[in-house]
């Protein structure tokens, strides 16, 4: 089963958003895909941030078990790591990822903007890109 991890700072509002996307949507396809999340400057064990929590709440997917964690060492287990921008791309790379396994979500918008500490209407802007970009990553698996 291909396994995907998706980066963020934190691993509390954008990247745990993402992987509960693309983890409803794998399964609504009946695709096998595992989805883990971690963040570039994550503390271990916080939880998903309020607005996180409320705008996947609207669509029906509830995430009350996520528990932040950091950047691991070993990424070789992953075959595709989504990074929330090209600094968090170029992190992964110091850790030597080949490019190859690497993407940036909405790449051709600059990344995906980071919504921590704004109101639900910026976590719900911010849900509706990475939910179009669940869409687009799982219909053409870059």
């Amino acid at each position: 089963m291909p396994r995907w991890l998706v980066v963020c700072t934190g691993n509390t509002c954008r990247s745990p958003l993402l992987a509960a996307l693309l983890r409803q949507k794998a399964a609504a396809a009946g695709l096998a895909l595992t989805v883990d999340s971690a963040g570039t400057a994550a503390g271990e064990g916080d939880s998903a941030s309020v607005g996180t929590v409320r705008a996947l709440a609207r669509r029906g997917i509830i995430l009350n078990d996520h528990r932040s964690r950091p950047l691991p060492a070993d990424l070789s287990g992953y075959d595709r790591i989504w990074c929330m921008t090209s600094r968090h791309a170029a992190a992964v790379r110091a850790l030597g990822v080949p490019p190859e396994r690497l993407g940036v979500v909405a790449a051709d918008q600059g990344g995906v903007p980071d919504p921590f500490g704004g109101d639900d209407g910026e976590y719900e802007a911010c849900a509706r890109v990475l939910e179009s970009e669940a869409v687009r990553l799982l219909g053409g698996g870059r």
